[in-house]
Formats: structure tokens, C-alpha cells, sequence
């Protein structure tokens, strides 16, 4: 009985220390989340949230890369094989402490190709690793699923690219039963871009096929808010900031975003440097400052 009593005040413990820890909220994903839009958008709204007005949120994405280790031959010409987050994954949780874990790939784990088991296997062997080494750490782990690709012009997709996302993101969802906080981007998009086209037939949501335009990533920033909200017990009908506030809020995360990504590392070539971490950190505190002034 005493031995039951210890076990039982030990998670009592825990969950109380969990529950009064600073929160730390780390963005991850490849090119599409490293340039940060849609991250900027969702952390506008985390900070409306009580508790979350000073919240520690980094964006540390990484154009490039991908959790399943993969890379096609010739990539970037031949100069440099696609990043794997796990070479970094280590640093960066060690270092941030996060305390929730907002994650976004996929788009390069398939490597442009058909759909295939092995390359599939590598991708979800990579999420299961990913998962695991946030949980380790001591976060709370939410996976979005892969973004659309080539929805402006379905031509160009003739591999089914899209279909190869839509695959990989029903895995992701097939693993909510066991636990996993996944929420499902991939068909709110579609449903988006639709309805933009519905209204504007000129509307495009990627010009490059993969990389949304601004408006692609207000669409991203919903869909992924509608359902990170209500996991985070978060108000749902959040407005995203706008204007000189949004501008102010993307000054910090790009600041945050270089010093982080220099303080860890990483083997990606062509990342601009950060500042100092600690210098940029207090000038992102007084951005912050200004942002919640506004």
C-alpha cells in the first residue's frame, strides 16, 4: 500500500509540475513552415489565449526536410542530400525544452515519386521515431498532416503527388486510436482552395505546385487551428492578427527562427545566420511587448 501511495503522489506530482510549467511552443516542419506564415498566424492566436500572452513560440523549420531520412538522387543539383530532422531533433528538444511540439511533414518525405510501401515505411517508421523523442523530452506532440500539392494545376501532378500526401496523412490519422494528436489539414485545404476558385477562378494557391501563397497559408493556418484549439482546450473562435500587429509578430518569429536554427545546428547549406540567441531573444521580447500593445 505505501508503495501504491508513492506511485500515485509521484504522478500526482508530475501532472501538477506539467501543469504549472512556462510554455514552450516549437514549430518543426520543412520549407512550407520554415517560411513561416502560417505558423505566424497560428501563434497570434495562441497568444490571445490566457496564460499564452508571453508564451515562449519558436519556429525552427527547415527548408528541405524530412523525417523519413529519404533524398532523391540530384537533389538541389546534386550540391547537398535533403535534411533529416532527427540529425538535429536531439539538439533542439535538449535545448528548447518545448512543452507542445507543432509539427508539419510529409511534402518531401515521398521525394516527388509515385506512391511506394518502402518510401511510405520511411515515412511513418520517422513519424513513430519523431513522436516518441518529443514525448521523451517531455512535450506534447501535435502532427499535421501533409499540405496539398499541385492543386492549381492537376496536370502537372501526373505521379498523383497529391494522392501520395493524402496517403500518408490517412496514416497519420489512423494512428488517433493509439493516442496521437493528428489533425487533419489535407481535405480543409482542398475544401478551401474550392471554395477560392468557386469565387475567383483565377485564384491560385501555389504557383510553384508546392509552396502556398499568402493566401494558401492563411488556409493552413485555419485548417491547423480548428483542430489544434480544441486539443489545447484553447478558444476556437480566435481571430489571427492582421496589419502592423502581424508584421510586429513576423519580426520576432524570423528573428527567434535564424538564432534558433544557428544555436542547434543543422546540415542544410544556404540558411541565413541568426543573431546571438540571447540578443535575439530579449529583441523578440520587446517585439512581443509592442505586439500585445497594439
Amino acid at each position: 500500500m505505501p508503495r501504491l501511495f508513492l506511485c500515485l503522489l509521484s504522478l500526482f506530482t508530475a501532472q501538477i509540475f506539467a501543469d504549472t510549467m512556462e510554455p514552450r511552443v516549437l514549430f518543426l516542419g520543412d520549407s512550407i513552415t520554415y517560411g513561416g506564415s502560417w505558423t505566424i498566424l497560428v501563434e497570434s492566436a495562441i497568444r490571445a489565449q490566457k496564460g499564452m500572452e508571453r508564451a515562449t513560440i519558436v519556429n525552427m523549420g527547415l527548408s528541405s526536410e524530412t523525417t523519413s531520412g529519404l533524398s532523391e538522387p540530384g537533389h538541389a543539383g546534386g550540391s547537398f542530400p535533403r535534411p533529416d530532422v532527427h540529425e538535429r531533433l536531439g539538439r533542439v528538444l535538449e535545448q528548447f525544452k518545448p512543452t507542445l511540439v507543432v509539427a508539419c511533414y510529409g511534402i518531401n518525405d515521398g521525394i516527388y515519386q509515385p506512391l511506394d510501401s518502402a518510401r511510405k515505411l520511411a515515412y511513418e517508421n520517422g513519424m513513430i521515431r519523431f513522436r516518441q523523442a518529443c514525448i521523451k523530452a517531455g512535450a506534447k506532440v501535435v502532427l499535421l498532416t501533409p499540405p496539398l500539392y499541385a492543386p492549381d494545376n492537376r496536370p502537372k501532378d501526373a505521379i498523383n503527388y497529391d494522392g501520395v500526401m493524402e496517403a500518408y496523412g490517412a496514416w497519420l490519422v489512423e494512428q488517433r486510436p493509439a493516442g496521437w494528436l493528428v489533425v487533419d489539414i489535407h481535405p480543409k485545404l482542398h475544401q478551401a482552395v474550392a471554395a477560392a476558385k468557386q469565387a475567383d477562378p483565377k485564384f491560385i494557391y501555389a504557383k510553384d505546385n508546392l509552396h502556398p501563397g499568402e493566401e494558401g497559408h492563411v488556409f493552413m493556418a485555419r485548417a491547423a487551428w480548428e483542430g489544434l484549439a480544441p486539443m489545447m482546450k484553447w478558444k476556437l473562435d480566435t481571430a489571427f492578427a492582421e496589419g502592423p500587429k502581424l508584421k510586429v509578430l513576423k519580426q520576432s518569429s524570423t528573428m527567434l527562427r535564424d538564432a534558433w536554427l544557428k544555436q542547434t545546428g543543422h546540415k542544410r547549406p544556404g540558411v541565413a545566420g541568426g543573431l546571438p540567441l540571447a540578443e535575439a531573444e530579449s529583441r523578440s521580447a520587446a517585439l512581443v511587448t509592442q505586439f500585445l500593445k497594439k
